[in-house]
């Protein structure tokens, strides 16, 4: 029965999306190179214990023969004549069905018909290949001559408020899929994959699935695979003046801005992207200027970090709630002296949003303009602040009418073509400050897999059991990430003081 690999919802998902990713994925795993199976993250377990207090947690084979002990424990747990108590699941039950067919299921429990099969998903909703997953693990129990009683999703409640000491009752919630799992023919897609896994090479089929996620792991070899999109726009395109004048200027006959007239373009904002295009250099309205000299002193380019966790670890929190973990400050005197300021939570768990108060409400004082960017964000953050702790409401509210968005201000003056139409912070850097690294970056030989974000970097962090080098590594990222901000910030604030 083990000769070959069987089929299983990551054959089913490739399947799917492209049958030459199947065949090349089938034939590598016959090779014997079936990867590792990954592991739930810790805090996910924990929080299906607390639905499923007496759960039995199977741990993810790797080989063959662990895959015959985890099924046959499976079948042992199912096949036990003893009362299932309330509560009572396997996590990461294994079944093997007569078809090829297997199934490692997140949650398998009991109802008082039959089983109950769930695919957890750390999400709020969600997709067709999660409806295929759950397909295929119905029919590889019914196939095993178990009565299926309900199969669905477990997703993320976000109404869910986290009381704290691990008591995670009730943060999934239960989405029925039986009225659509009878559009899944499971048995003839298994068939189908059969036939495909013994014939010759089959042709891509190109798509967006290319690309989607973590995309296809055989693209770069895959002829028929369009090339990724490319996000960053061309700086002369219309497009950079928005969809509805872009397409207006492309009516009367318009390929780029090169071609237009500033004179002809109504607004403002849009005539002063032509201009900086057409010439090849920033535009910067001299108001800017008069504005800039009129922010009192100190100047504090203030920039903040937020996290929203899908299962929360502060008590009082809700799941993917945004939360501040660092904040990074470059504080300018009255004499042109700057200094850099910064906060990061300590970690291992503990809330910090009271120290991230507390340390930003000590580096900001009582005067001088807080400039931000896109400044939106940090009033709200700090309007939370300011509910969660009623003692350091009054500071907190204060610092509201200090605040200055940088980002209003220079859309109302300035404009550099290598924005590319685009106004986030990644887009100001690229004008006034190119050098700089907008991403976070952490040593390859940590061997720690992780994005290119603050907020995956803090995750990466915080994980539980995480070694010290990769702490320590991640916190040194994330500090020299804030400073990097900061410093684009001081950039922005020195183009328009001049």
């Amino acid at each position: 029965m083990l000769t070959a690999p069987l089929f299983n919802a990551d054959d089913l998902r490739r399947w799917r999306s492209c049958e030459r990713r199947f065949w090349l994925a089938r034939h590598r795993l016959q090779r014997g190179d079936p990867g590792p199976a990954p592991a739930p993250p810790p805090e996910l377990d924990v929080a299906l214990r607390a639905s499923f207090p007496h759960a039995d947690t199977l741990a993810a084979p790797q080989t063959p023969s662990q895959w015959l002990q985890a099924m046959r424990h499976t079948l042992d747990c199912l096949d036990s004549d003893a009362p299932l108590p309330e509560g009572w699941a396997i996590l990461g039950a294994c079944l093997t069905s007569e078809d090829r067919a297997q199934a490692r299921i997140d949650v398998l429990s009991a109802g008082p018909h039959g089983l109950r099969v769930f695919k957890v998903r750390q999400a709020t909703a969600g997709d067709e290949s999660d409806i295929d997953t759950v397909a295929l693990w119905t029919h590889v129990a019914a196939r095993c001559g178990f009565a299926v009683q309900g199969a669905g999703l477990l997703l993320v409640d976000t109404d869910f408020i986290y009381p704290g000491h691990g008591c995670y009752a009730g943060l999934f919630r239960e989405v029925d899929l039986r009225p659509v799992l009878g559009s899944r023919p499971v048995a003839q897609w298994l068939d189908a994959m059969r036939h495909c896994a013994h014939g010759a090479e089959p042709a891509a089929t190109p798509g967006p699935h290319c690309h989607q996620g973590e995309g296809c792991e055989f693209a770069a070899s895959c002829k028929a695979c369009p090339p990724p999109p490319v996000h960053r726009q061309d700086p002369a395109s219309l497009d950079i003046l928005g969809r509805e004048a872009a397409s207006a200027w492309r009516a009367l006959g318009h390929r780029d801005v090169l071609s237009l007239r500033p004179d002809d373009i109504e607004s403002p904002r849009q005539r002063r992207a032509v201009r900086a295009v057409q010439q090849g250099a920033p535009v910067i309205e001299p108001a800017v200027a008069e504005l800039a000299r009129h922010w009192p002193h100190p100047h504090h380019c203030l920039r903040f970090d937020t996290i929203g966790m899908a299962v929360p670890v502060w008590s009082g929190t809700r799941p993917y709630q945004t939360l501040p973990f660092q904040w990074s400050c470059a504080r300018e005197e009255a004499d042109g002296r700057w200094s850099d300021h910064h906060f990061l939570a300590a970690g291992q768990g503990s809330d910090p949003r009271r120290a991230f108060a507390e340390t930003l409400l000590q580096v900001l004082g009582t005067q001088g303009a807080v400039l931000a960017y896109n400044a939106g964000f940090e009033r709200n953050r700090l309007r939370e602040l300011a509910q969660w702790f009623d003692d350091f409401a009054p500071a907190l509210d204060a610092l509201q009418p200090r605040i200055v968005d940088l980002f209003q201000v220079a859309r109302e003056h300035y404009y550099h073509p290598a924005m590319a139409g685009s106004w986030s912070l990644r887009a100001i850097a690229r004008a006034v400050a190119p050098g700089v690294n907008m991403d976070v970056t952490l040593d390859p030989a940590l061997g720690a897999k992780v994005g290119r974000t603050a907020q995956s970097v803090y995750a990466l962090m915080e994980k539980p059991g995480q070694t010290l080098p990769v702490r320590h590594a991640c916190r040194e990222a994330l500090q020299a990430h804030g400073r990097r901000e900061t410093e684009v910030l001081r950039e922005l604030v020195g183009v328009m003081e001049s």
